[in-house]
């Protein structure tokens, strides 16, 4: 059954929007994607995002606890760089 990305969560965490860290304005699903790339650090890998909100530059993360899933996940988020926010939230996926 398919969810959209705001039904998801990890941990009781929001897949969708991701988890602002560092913002300068903004927030939410404000804005436009302009970056998604899988990172990893010694406990986890997640999708580091960033955002364009009216010139305000949001950056933060998303993550599942399923390598698998969290690769599915990345390629529909990164099939809409340039999308609003939004939209990305709307947008379906099997797990």
């Amino acid at each position: 059954m398919p969810l959209r990305l705001r039904e998801l969560t990890w941990m009781q965490l929001p897949v969708w929007p991701p988890q602002w860290a560092v913002t300068d304005g903004g927030a939410g699903e404000a804005g436009v994607l302009i970056k998604a790339e899988i990172r990893k650090d010694r406990l986890l890998e997640y999708i580091y995002i960033e955002a364009d909100d009216s010139g305000h530059k949001l950056r933060g993360i998303t993550a599942l606890g399923n390598s698998r899933h969290l690769k599915a996940l990345y390629r529909t988020i990164s099939q809409h760089i340039g999308k609003p926010l939004t939209e990305i939230g709307d947008l379906e996926i099997r797990m």
